[in-house]
């Protein structure tokens, strides 16, 4: 009786620490992450501010974790592609998502989404800012973005804008600053940046605003003329280019437009992965070598933020496209 009781205390004392045991796998295995090569899926084509980010820190990111990190474009639909396809893969970690804007401007635009943006990721960490700048043909005959509101009022018939298809941040951002000022103006939507931006060079649309990603480097040939940022001041990326919201327009205080990229994984990833590639994603981007390589690429490193301040951030964001898109009535597809 006596060693029956003494062998049922140690069945007692070892199923206790089996259970601890079990419980610290998934955090020891977490720590080994990862073990194989990882995906990052880029949604939009190379070049992209996306496809940037995602190749400066799969790189990165292979040196401090031993893995590769294949960057790979699945493009479609305004990124939704890519999007879609990551929100199905596994949440192990190994397929991830280095999205933009367009995923919390998406569901203000498309009646059907294959994918919630809200619901359907695990926000790792936001990555990069792109600020946007009004850009106007460099022989355009305004001296101020004050001179151009006033004259594109006098006679809104007269000038077309240019976007990169309806729906993207260039077009938004239209769309607000003409709601800020009132004034409607007929828009052209192209299939991309590049060819919105070439029609603006060629004089057939007067305006457009564009991420500095892809606008600074026709400024700095001359080809084009920035009139101010849509930041609330001026920024490192545009020299002498002055900020829309402290422009002596009321209409344009605290107008701020301002791209993003930022990576997340499918639902349900482990804690400890998404925590593990947070904190080397951090180490790389406060790196002086990180933030010159994204600064030379016309990025902006975006503040230090943990997985939960960056599902906060989607939140809000997701709230500020919807409302803008409501006041412009922009109406869903």
């Amino acid at each position: 009786m006596h060693r029956s009781r003494f062998s049922g205390r140690r069945l007692l004392a070892f199923c206790s620490c089996a259970a601890v045991l079990m419980a610290a796998l998934p955090a020891a295995a977490d720590e080994g992450y990862p073990t194989k090569p990882v995906r990052i899926i880029a949604p939009f084509p190379p070049g992209n501010s996306s496809d940037v980010a995602a190749r400066f820190l799969g790189e990165q990111l292979a040196a401090r974790l031993g893995q590769p990190f294949v960057v790979e474009n699945k493009v479609g639909a305004s990124g939704q592609v890519g999007a879609a396809y990551v929100a199905k893969a596994d949440s192990d970690g190994y397929t991830l998502l280095m999205t933009s804007t367009s995923a919390t401007i998406s569901p203000a635009i498309y009646k059907s989404m294959p994918f919630n943006i809200l619901e359907d990721f695990t926000p790792i960490v936001r990555v990069a800012v792109a600020p946007m700048v009004l850009l106007v043909k460099a022989d355009a005959p305004y001296s101020s973005l004050e001179d151009f509101v006033s004259q594109l009022r006098r006679d809104p018939s007269r000038y077309t804008y240019a976007t990169a298809g309806t729906g993207t941040i260039q077009h938004l951002a239209i769309a607000a600053f003409l709601s800020r000022i009132k004034t409607d103006v007929l828009g052209v939507p192209y299939k991309g940046s590049p060819q919105a931006l070439t029609d603006l060079i060629g004089g057939q649309v007067q305006f457009m605003f564009d991420a500095v990603l892809s606008g600074r480097p026709h400024v700095e040939s001359g080809r084009l003329k920035a009139l101010a940022v849509a930041s609330l001041g001026p920024i490192p990326q545009m020299p002498g280019v002055p900020a829309a919201a402290q422009s002596s327009l009321p209409e344009l205080k605290d107008f701020e437009i301002e791209g993003w990229v930022g990576l997340l994984g499918p639902k349900d990833m482990p804690p400890g992965v998404t925590q593990r590639l947070n904190r080397a994603i951090t180490d790389i981007l406060t790196s002086p070598e990180m933030q010159d390589r994204l600064a030379k690429a016309n990025i902006a490193v975006a503040p230090v933020n943990t997985p939960q301040q960056f599902a906060q951030f989607l939140r809000t964001d997701a709230k500020r496209w919807k409302d803008i898109v409501e006041a412009a009535h922009i109406p869903q597809e």
